[in-house]
């Protein structure tokens, strides 16, 4: 008797559906009902993401504050644009320039 692929899948199945070009609609609201079904891990205290000018982007996960803020700082120092995920908000933290020549990465 052979056991059961550990690795199994549905690529047969897959292989089976009709594929279509057709871009499939959602509305602000469906974002809003997948945003509320989110659930960072206990352990977790936040996700950041961060984008460079070069656009390198850079995701950590931190189960400490206090690493989080100096990543946060060290990101602001660099003018990058940073994405703050906890269990209860996302926040956006988009770099301006005090400046009029540096108006080209602009938020």
């Amino acid at each position: 008797m052979s056991r059961p692929d550990p690795f199994g899948n549905r690529i047969d199945e897959v292989m089976e559906w009709d594929a279509t070009d057709d871009l499939t609609d959602y509305t602000a609201e469906d974002g809003l009902d997948a945003a509320t079904l989110w659930d960072l891990p206990e352990a977790f205290a936040c996700i950041i993401r961060s984008e460079a000018k070069s656009g390198k982007i850079t995701e950590k996960a931190y189960r400490s504050l206090s690493a989080a803020k100096k990543h946060v700082l060290k990101c602001m120092k660099q003018k990058d644009r940073v994405l703050i995920l906890t269990d209860s908000t996302i926040t956006c933290l988009l770099y301006t320039s005090p400046s009029p020549r540096d108006s080209t990465y602009l938020a």
